[in-house]
């Protein structure tokens, strides 16, 4: 092969490998423009979700426990029974509507609103059931709760479920601890969790974060 050849050849290499060059970085140039569309893309939903999550914080309702009663004890039959009067006010900044107690295990029984930690069988048991099922901002309902007169100390879990004015659905779990022999009021140790919307229009049920 004369010198002219080898020159034509060896051009032809430097082409080729520029065009190659050329090609492969248009194609990671382009790849990583995808990338940042992907990643502002995801950046915009986000700030969607936040922006409509505290745009619902604003107007749901929130129930928080009140334990300031007293426990006490009624007989019945020969039999004496602790009474635990609970309250939940709510703080939320808009009202309550249908508020109802949820079924905490699955049993025959229809009366299973409340779950015993520690312990498989159903121990508390509704008393009185709420005496209004519905708040408005700042309004109380009051319920109490039936247990045979003991002196051990509980965890005790229950479930409300309720709509706000625009109709979606709620449900907040409580928990409450007492101890009877030891003193006839409620631990502060008890929790009100965060509401949780179960059923809207957009779908949007994720846990509302205060």
């Amino acid at each position: 092969m004369d010198i002219s050849n080898l020159i034509a050849l060896f051009a032809l290499i430097v082409s080729s490998g520029g065009i190659y060059l050329s090609y492969k970085n248009h194609r990671t140039t382009k790849e990583w423009e995808f990338y940042k569309e992907n990643i502002r893309q995801k950046e915009q939903d986000e700030q969607k979700f936040h922006s409509k999550n505290k745009s619902r914080l604003s107007l749901i309702p929130y129930f928080h426990l009140s334990l300031n009663k007293e426990i006490y004890v009624k007989e019945t039959n020969n039999e004496a029974s602790l009474i635990l009067p609970i309250s939940l006010i709510n703080l939320g900044k808009e009202s309550a509507t249908n508020v109802q107690l949820v079924q905490m295990t699955k049993s025959e029984s229809a009366n299973c609103y409340f779950k015993t930690d520690g312990l498989q069988q159903n121990s508390h048991f509704l008393y009185e059931y709420f005496d209004k099922q519905y708040a408005f901002i700042g309004d109380t309902i009051n319920f109490s709760v039936r247990c045979i007169k003991h002196s051990k100390a509980y965890n005790v879990f229950f479930k409300i479920r309720y709509n706000d004015l625009a109709g979606r659905t709620y449900e907040q779990e409580f928990r409450f601890q007492y101890c009877f022999k030891i003193m006839n009021e409620f631990s502060m140790n008890h929790t009100s969790n965060l509401p949780i919307c179960i059923e809207d229009i957009d779908k949007t049920n994720s846990p509302i974060h205060l």
